[in-house]
């Protein structure tokens, strides 16, 4: 992938730059309507990539794993090349191939450090939220339970979330009592002493 570069100008007016500020969206987004997340294409677009399909697994394992540092000597190793092309003949290695990978690399390594900034800062933003919607449901799940004495109905109203925190903080969904009587345990056998 080459990098993209930019050869489109344009005129900028004021009534332009008013416009483009006004459609920009607010950075906080309202609390009635949240704002609709960019596409994974507009990512890609405003990080110069394109999108490619995923790879499978299968494929991925059979990539070549690169070195630490390798792009690092590419440009000596494309000097070194021309120097002896004739001596080592091939052709479909050549010093401007080996130029334009380490040029591809650099631009698609410093855009994926970028996507990889965000996406730990978005994914740590949302671990945050979830905690503090966690405690929130927690809060008043034991309020519920520590009022349950004086509004026996309250439990009830709230089943949904006592049910839903149950199933997953009790380890699995509460199973129904049975009505038949439990069947004649086995007696236990004891160990046959060896003497």
């Amino acid at each position: 992938m080459a990098p993209r570069t930019a050869t489109k100008t344009t005129k900028t007016t004021k009534a332009a730059k008013t416009t483009k500020k006004s459609a920009r969206p607010s950075p906080k987004p309202s609390s009635t309507r949240p704002a609709r997340p960019p596409s994974t294409r507009e990512v890609a677009d405003t990080l110069g990539v394109t999108l490619s399909t995923p790879l499978k697994p299968e494929q991925i394992a059979r990539l070549r794993k690169a070195l630490p540092g390798y792009a690092g000597i590419l440009d000596d190793v494309a000097a070194l090349l021309e120097a002896d092309a004739g001596a080592l003949n091939l052709p479909d290695v050549t010093p401007e191939a080996l130029l334009a990978a380490q040029a591809e690399q650099k631009y698609l390594a410093a855009r994926e450090a970028v996507a990889q900034a965000v996406h730990r800062s978005l994914f740590e933003q949302r671990l945050q939220v979830d905690d503090r919607a966690m405690k929130m449901l927690e809060k008043i799940a034991r309020r519920i339970n520590a009022l349950k004495e004086d509004d026996r109905d309250l439990p009830a109203r709230w089943k949904l979330l006592l049910d839903f925190l149950g199933t997953f903080r009790q380890g699995g969904a509460r199973k129904p009592k049975s009505t038949e009587p439990a069947a004649a345990e086995p007696a236990a056998v004891e160990p046959i002493a060896v003497a």
